[in-house]
């Protein structure tokens, strides 16, 4: 790798960890619900031809769902991925904007050996559940306040990645992931006279669990490749601490949550040496869901689907997806809702061939005031970035 990619990997390195430290409060009005809204983890590549379920082959495209697309990592190879969010929420009364910037997902992988065994560990996002909003009232006696709720925190997992290279026609690969998170609920009476007393309760859970997974690439010919991904359920413990503005009223306690198991199926077709096609598909029985409080009666099963185009003009890869997503509730109780999702993107190959940059711009649409009285409208800009290095010395014998 030169120094100016070297320089330049840093650079957008650092700038996306930034992202992720540097998050805004509050982003769609759905992450207000159950752990929170679902994390589009992958690199820019991914999330250009449809997300998660998707699957490609190349050996710098590391930051992906399938466990087995690790071992196509012929090198010291790391990535990191991470998005600006603007949301636009709507009901009937109320239309605002946020804004917020995340860090999605980070890995680090090698070969373990001849090529053939590669492992790999990283950072994921799994459940951002930032979100808050304001009521304004008035008392009887004319006196005015608001009434206000916030949610903030998130869930995340470290994956240990195994992935073992079978030769042409088969890839399988395996984690283990440690998951972790914390989920503050926050509700707040602000009087605007101060001399009336406010009032602060809050709900905080801390969550730690663990998961496995496994997944399997079958290539039957040189042009296809197909892939599945299962996903085990998460058991989590939950640590619950619960304050109020009296504070002799504190409380703690342990409760249980979990999420469900998740099964991932990928077709990747390379229609003609500049073309390809992706499709991609995931299910969970989020009726499976537990904790937090969410009532059973609105929990649904979760479905995505997914459909990509690359096509490479001059050496640039031009990159067009739309997927359909159906959320893991109802609301009101019996109304599903339901996401819409176009997305274009590229990228660049830096001339050493041994990194990459790899952007998107995605345009999505959840929910419908009429149906569900929400609706958000967003436009979320991804960026990644990709490098490998040989990262071999030659012996000195010299003392």
């Amino acid at each position: 790798m030169t120094a100016r990619n070297g320089r330049l990997l840093t650079a957008v390195a650092c700038a996306l960890v930034f992202l992720g430290t540097a998050s805004a409060r509050g982003e769609s009005v759905f992450g207000l619900n159950l752990a929170g809204e679902r994390f589009d983890v992958g690199d820019g590549r991914v999330l250009a031809l449809g997300g998660f379920v998707q699957m490609i082959d190349d050996s710098l495209c590391l930051l992906q769902y399938n466990p087995a697309m690790l071992s196509w990592t012929r090198r010291v190879t790391f990535g990191v991925a991470g998005y600006l969010t603007s949301n636009n929420n709507q009901t009937e009364d109320l239309e605002r904007r946020v804004n917020a910037a995340k860090l999605s997902m980070f890995s680090f992988a090698f070969p373990l050996y001849r090529n053939r065994l590669s492992v790999g560990f990283g950072f994921r996002g799994r459940y951002d559940p930032d979100g808050e909003f304001r009521v304004d009232h008035t008392t009887p006696a004319g006196d005015v306040y608001g009434d206000a709720y916030e949610r903030s925190g998130g869930l995340w997992s470290v994956p240990f990645t195994i992935a073992l290279d079978t030769g042409r026609f088969a890839k399988l690969g395996a984690f283990y992931s440690l998951e972790r998170g914390h989920v503050q609920d926050t509700w707040i009476v602000d009087f605007a006279d101060p001399t009336n007393q406010d009032a602060v309760s809050s709900q905080d859970r801390t969550v730690s669990g663990d998961a496995f997974g496994v997944g399997a690439c079958l290539r039957p010919t040189a042009r296809i490749s197909l892939g599945v991904v299962y996903e085990s359920k998460i058991d989590y413990d939950v640590d619950v601490e619960e304050h109020y503005t009296n504070a002799s009223a504190d409380t703690g306690y342990a409760e249980a949550g979990a999420l469900p198991e998740r099964w991932v199926v990928s077709l990747s077709w390379r229609v003609a040496s500049s073309m390809s096609v992706y499709a991609g598909a995931s299910i969970s029985d989020f009726t499976k869901f537990g904790g937090f409080d969410f009532p059973a009666s609105r929990l649904a099963r979760e479905e995505v689907a997914a459909l990509g185009l690359e096509y490479r003009l001059k050496q640039r890869p031009i990159r067009v997806s739309a997927r359909y997503e159906k959320l893991p509730y109802t609301l009101p109780d019996d109304q599903k809702i339901t996401k819409l999702e176009f997305a274009i993107g590229s990228g660049l190959m830096f001339k050493s061939g041994l990194g990459k940059l790899d952007a998107a711009l995605q345009f999505g649409e959840t929910g419908s005031v009429d149906t569900n009285g929400f609706a958000d409208r967003s436009v979320r800009f991804v960026l990644s970035i990709t490098g490998s290095e040989q990262w071999k010395r030659k012996r000195d014998n010299r003392y």
